[in-house]
């Protein structure tokens, strides 16, 4: 061969081998990574790119040789993929990237940088929905780009519409509105967190509407006026099946508006709030029958709203009863404040042209998933500073503590001495989740200042059990001198073990003698059965005969436990009192015999006492005034309208009840109106009424047993799980 021909050949053979791994492999291209430049990203966007090697053989494996690290938020994979969302500005790199192949043959790849530049700050909110004067309004700034954070402020535009607010931090702009107008054109500012700003377009809020029409009219509202003021107290369970209690005041203006109105929601889910009611967004309306509707538009937390965080709280009430505890849905993390609410009641005790009681529940259910239910009463405002209250109080008081496990029913009975405002002498017996203190001495506290206005003022009580020591936080509400009804105002959240409770203060005496009872007198009560196979509410009522020597001749209770209902006879019975606390400890009436505290000898409602259990139920209730000689009742002492509603629901399963009753005093009824939230079905229906001597007796076909004195029903139904359903007389003699 010539020389130069085989030069020639080599030439080519080696010109070949270099596209190819080793000359004699079967023809693999040589790894290369021919990448020379990587994608610029921007902050907030999401960024991505993928690296693809040429020749080599699959599956490939990537690493980084050098550069130091990516930037915040992305990530490089072993797959050659970049992703992420860049976080922050500037310029990354240079990376060297190494790329390995099935044979372990390696390629690296050329100097790589990233720029990852600032997005644009820009506002995105083009346009306000618009709002209705008393209905809850809720919009919220958006933006895109920058750095988050952001923080909103207004630049211009002037006041947003009356009853709204933003929140600086979220660009929320929320409230109930009061005011009907077109207001701005507003234009606000966003800045980040590198304090870059952008602005908004002008932007309107459109207010139109009135709220009046959610009570409208009913033809009687001039019946309530300013000089009676009304105060209400509602207990029962959330949207989340949780605990809640709600209490509040109102001064209705005679023509279907509000001149003043508070109201207190405390639970275990949002907790206390003390809230500002808008008052042109409220309203209320009134029949001829004494049915009624409140509707209450709240603008936020009222100001004064003062009141201790979970973290804050000191370690208080505890309890062995574990296996007692009712279930509790995860609570808040934080509380959105209640909008708006409305209620129906029914009012009755009318004489001098004053309604002075009522049964009140909130009947919006169906959009707030609460359940509620309780007692509205005429306010007196002479009393509404604290030298017109009573030096010495009884107290009733139940509800929920919140342990790991979940909810213990809690009943507190005492008493206490005020003196200007200083609380002391204080007596009382707790039961929480069956698990009963006995007497409790050495409370203390401060009762505040009264609002001139509203009646509502706020207090503490503080008392040493035997498991810990327990602080009552709580607002009041004056009805009278004589009469306080009382709300939680502290934190029950979490396992916190500060008790959610509700409940009325009566005036008491400044000292009792050995056996003040000498009468008749009804008992009702109600309690949570959390052992054996039926779980629920348990209800009792009563009759029983009390002498001045401490005996207890007859005692008949009605009772129904979650469905199991008896009757039983307690023959041969006593009671003794303790002479300074009016504590009452009652020997043979009940299988585990509860303790009452005495009020004195005219009390409101005809209330004579305040019922703890010492049972598992942790049962709570009352003991009501009936005759001072033996009762000759029949179907004529119970005749004409009967406003009736239920108390709380304990286990909150069924739901709540309002209605009016009218007796023909001859022993027939009808139901002139009703209303149910939730499920609720085993409520008496209309037909007759039986009356025995004594007050005992029955509705509804012997289906719901009864006791009365004529100016109050009590009834629970004898299957199934039981509510208390409380009537009061319409027209008082």
């Amino acid at each position: 061969m010539d020389r130069r021909y085989g030069l020639a050949w080599f030439a080519a053979v080696l010109i070949a081998c270099v596209g190819f791994l080793g000359c004699g492999g079967g023809g693999t291209p040589a790894l290369l990574i021919t990448t020379t430049s990587l994608p610029d990203g921007t902050v907030n966007t999401p960024y991505s790119f993928t690296l693809v090697p040429s020749g080599g053989t699959a599956p490939y494996t990537w690493s980084q040789a050098s550069g130091g690290t990516m930037p915040p938020g992305i990530t490089f994979s072993s797959g050659g993929v970049f992703t992420g969302v860049p976080t922050t500005a500037g310029s990354y790199g240079p990376y060297t990237l190494k790329v390995t192949d099935a044979n372990s043959n390696t390629a690296t790849s050329v100097g790589l940088s990233i720029k990852i530049s600032a997005s644009t700050l820009s506002v995105t909110t083009t346009s306000f929905p618009d709002g209705v004067i008393g209905t809850a309004y809720s919009a919220t700034l958006a933006a895109t780009g920058g750095k988050t954070p952001y923080s909103w402020s207004e630049i211009s535009g002037g006041a947003l519409p009356p009853g709204l607010t933003t929140a600086s931090g979220t660009g929320m702009i929320t409230g109930t509105p009061t005011s009907a107008g077109t207001y701005g054109p507003y234009v606000f500012q966003v800045t980040d967190e590198n304090t870059t700003t952008a602005t908004s377009n002008p932007l309107t809020i459109v207010i139109s509407g009135t709220a009046t029409a959610v009570c409208a009219p009913a033809g009687s509202e001039g019946a309530l006026t300013a000089a009676t003021p009304y105060a209400f107290l509602l207990q029962g369970t959330d949207k989340s099946g949780n605990p809640l209690d709600i209490a509040g005041s109102f001064i209705p203006d005679g023509s279907g508006g509000l001149s003043n109105a508070v109201a207190d929601f405390n639970g275990t889910t949002d907790g206390p709030q003390q809230l500002e009611v808008n008052l042109a967004g409220s309203s209320y309306s009134f029949n001829a029958s004494g049915q009624g509707c409140l509707y209450l538009a709240f603008s936020g937390l009222a100001s004064s709203s003062s009141v201790r965080k979970a973290s804050e709280e000191p370690a208080q009430l505890a309890s062995s009863g574990a296996a007692h505890a009712r279930k509790m849905a995860k609570p808040a993390i934080v509380a959105v404040p209640v909008s708006n609410v409305q209620f129906s009641f029914y009012l009755g005790g009318l004489s001098n042209s004053v309604y002075s009681t009522g049964r009140i529940i909130e009947s919006d259910t169906a959009t707030s998933g609460t359940n509620a239910a309780g007692m509205i009463h005429v306010q007196d405002p002479t009393a509404f500073n604290l030298s017109a209250l009573q030096t010495n109080y009884a107290f009733g008081v139940d509800g929920w503590t919140t342990t790991a496990t979940g909810l213990l029913r809690t009943a507190i009975a005492g008493s206490f001495t005020n003196t200007a405002g200083t609380v002391s002498a204080g007596f009382a017996d707790v039961n929480a989740g069956g698990t009963a203190s006995g007497e409790v001495t050495g409370g203390y506290g401060t009762l505040g200042d009264i609002d001139q206005s509203t009646g509502r003022g706020t207090g503490s009580h503080f008392l040493s059990t035997p498991t810990g020591l327990l602080t009552y936080d709580f607002a009041y509400y004056v009805l009278n001198a004589s009469d306080l009804l009382l709300i939680s105002t502290a934190y029950t959240q979490n396992t916190s073990t500060t008790p959610l409770l509700a409940g009325r203060a009566l005036a008491s005496t400044t000292g009792y003698a050995a056996a003040p009872l000498n009468g008749y007198y009804l008992l009702a009560s109600q309690g949570y059965q959390s052992l054996g196979t039926n779980i629920g509410n348990i209800a009792q009522i009563g009759t029983l005969n009390a002498t001045s020597s401490g005996t207890i001749p007859t005692a008949t209770i009605y009772s129904n436990y979650a469905g199991t209902s008896n009757s039983h006879q307690y023959p041969g019975s006593s009671y003794s009192v303790e002479a300074a606390s009016g504590r009452t400890s009652l020997s043979g009436v009940l299988t585990n015999s509860p303790i009452v505290y005495l009020t004195n000898t005219t009390p409101d409602d005809g209330i004579v006492g305040f019922l703890v259990g010492t049972d598992n139920q942790a049962s709570s209730g009352l003991l009501v005034n009936q005759t001072a000689t033996p009762p000759s009742y029949s179907l004529t002492s119970i005749s004409g309208d009967y406003p009736v509603g239920t108390a709380e629901d304990v286990d909150g399963k069924n739901g709540s009840f309002l209605g009016n009753f009218s007796f023909n005093g001859a022993g027939a009824y009808t139901v002139v109106f009703s209303q149910t939230t939730v499920t609720l079905t085993n409520v008496p229906k209309a037909g007759a009424i039986a009356i025995n001597a004594d007050g005992s007796g029955n509705l509804d076909g012997g289906n719901f047993p009864l006791v009365t004195n004529g100016q109050v029903i009590y009834a629970i139904s004898n299957s199934g799980d039981p509510l208390l359903f409380v009537f009061e007389e319409g027209t008082l003699p």
